[in-house]
């Protein structure tokens, strides 16, 4: 595929996803939504910075707007779809059942309300009006080596992960997550718009399990995080119970990670 076209989709599918969000709960389209942006995200932070440094920036800048109001609600579903495999009593789960779906609520009213304003659908519109403009910069990538700028975003990445250990601080973990986050994508790209010109040989099955590796870890901290917030509403017994599940979960993720680095 042409990569303007493809570029030109992406905008188009976010368009007529949002205006669906405006007026549905669908946990599963909020997902979809959350992932053809983040393809656009990757296209600005692996191919377009390499057209133009300060453009790249701001537009990443834009597309991280758009996704800003996405993340805790999406954190939240994952949560809820989560606790009827927790080990523990079904009246311990019961009521975090309840206390996440109040959360919920919550987090619904302030993801309508932020995609409702009018600087999100202005920051819609700016995309729209960028993917319509036949001298937007990104289309310029033709200009670039895209395969050796495919090459090296991978290069950086495993060379990160050579140096992952079990002392690796979350933060750095959940960095390189999403840097692995960028380069699949980017990924994708390469075999929808590139592939025709040179092949990039690579092992996507690996690079899937790596992003499973990291996406427990993540969804381990993140459900710690918001066990954490409900503390005042749990009896101190319940607290620590989950507290230590998800602790014990989160360090079992991490070891999984590195002990299996020989696979990856």
């Amino acid at each position: 595929m042409e990569f303007r076209k493809w570029f030109s989709s992406r905008v188009i599918l976010a368009n007529k996803m949002h205006a669906v969000l405006l007026i549905k709960d669908d946990i599963e389209l909020l997902h979809q939504y959350r992932v053809n942006l983040r393809k656009i995200y990757a296209c600005s932070e692996i191919y377009a910075k390499e057209i133009d440094l300060h453009s790249s920036k701001e537009f990443s800048k834009l597309i991280k707007k758009l996704l800003k109001p996405t993340a805790q609600l999406r954190d939240i579903d994952l949560f809820l779809m989560d606790i009827k495999t927790l080990f523990c009593s079904d009246l311990l789960k019961e009521k975090l059942g309840l206390l996440m779906r109040v959360k919920r609520e919550n987090a619904f009213k302030s993801f309508l309300d932020a995609i409702s304003s009018k600087e999100y659908k202005n920051s819609l519109e700016i995309l729209s009006m960028m993917s319509r403009e036949s001298a937007f910069f990104i289309y310029d990538v033709y200009s670039v080596d895209r395969y050796a700028i495919i090459s090296k975003a991978k290069k950086i990445r495993y060379k990160k992960l050579s140096r992952v250990d079990l002392h690796t601080p979350l933060h750095e973990l959940h960095n390189l997550r999403k840097e692995f986050k960028k380069f699949r994508y980017a990924l994708d790209i390469y075999e929808h718009c590139f592939s025709n010109e040179r092949a990039f040989e690579f092992d996507t099955p690996k690079l899937k399990i790596i992003q499973e590796f990291f996406g427990e870890i993540q969804d381990n901290s993140v459900r710690l995080e918001l066990i954490k917030n409900i503390e005042d509403e749990l009896l101190e017994s319940e607290f620590l119970e989950l507290q230590n599940y998800y602790e014990l979960k989160l360090l079992s993720s991490k070891q999984a990670l590195f002990e299996n680095f020989d696979i990856l």
